[in-house]
């Protein structure tokens, strides 16, 4: 294994298990068995690496949502045709569950709060770039299924539903604590009640 993918290997591992913040780059160098100049040399910097992790974990998300759709659409005869609830499935699934495509959950979770803490972080060009082929088929389909919703209020409805679900998915811990129901998440029912929740309110004006 080449130095840099050792570095990545590493890195993706211990920010996965501790956080960004508790693992410095001696750290990963260490972990990774490789010299801490190498981390300079094929990334700059930590914000450096950290940002090629971003890439991993995020775009292929972005790329199983386009999937899901695809996949949704080709049962029915075309994304136009996906039903709002199954469209609202294909955005959110890989978000809650990634490891159905190679990614990890507590990677993840790491990022959302990432994002939540520190609003103004940039985002690397190449996830952008793969939230603009999200954007464009989901807009078709959305457009053909709520012609009535403008394009931008469409995103932050299925933005707005991201959250809720991996909210929910966060602290079901304490929901099933409060309730005295401490039974293991089931994600397939998990997911189907969410997605009718935040069906409703999609819809809604």
């Amino acid at each position: 294994m080449k130095t840099r993918e050792k570095i990545l290997k590493s890195a993706w591992k211990l920010f996965a298990e501790k956080g960004f913040e508790d693992v410095s780059i001696r750290d990963v160098t260490q972990d990774a068995d490789v010299n801490i100049a190498s981390v300079s040399y094929h990334f700059g910097s930590k914000s450096g690496l950290i940002q090629e992790i971003v890439v991993e974990a995020l775009v292929p998300m972005n790329k199983q949502r386009v999937i899901l759709l695809k996949q949704a659409g080709d049962s029915v005869g075309g994304v136009e045709h996906v039903q709002i609830r199954d469209l609202i499935e294909s955005f959110v699934r890989p978000v809650v569950c990634p490891e159905e495509y190679g990614g990890c959950s507590d990677m993840m979770a790491r990022l959302m709060a990432r994002y939540l803490i520190d609003r103004d972080y940039d985002v690397p060009m190449k996830v952008m770039d793969s939230f603009g082929d999200v954007y464009k088929i989901f807009s078709i389909a959305i457009r053909a299924q709520c012609p009535n919703v403008e394009p931008k209020k469409a995103l932050e409805k299925l933005i707005f539903s991201t959250g809720a679900v991996f909210m929910f998915q966060s602290f079901s811990g304490l929901v099933a604590k409060a309730t005295g129901n401490e039974s293991a998440l089931n994600i397939d029912d998990y997911l189907k009640d969410a997605v009718a929740f935040c069906e409703a309110g999609f819809k809604a004006e």
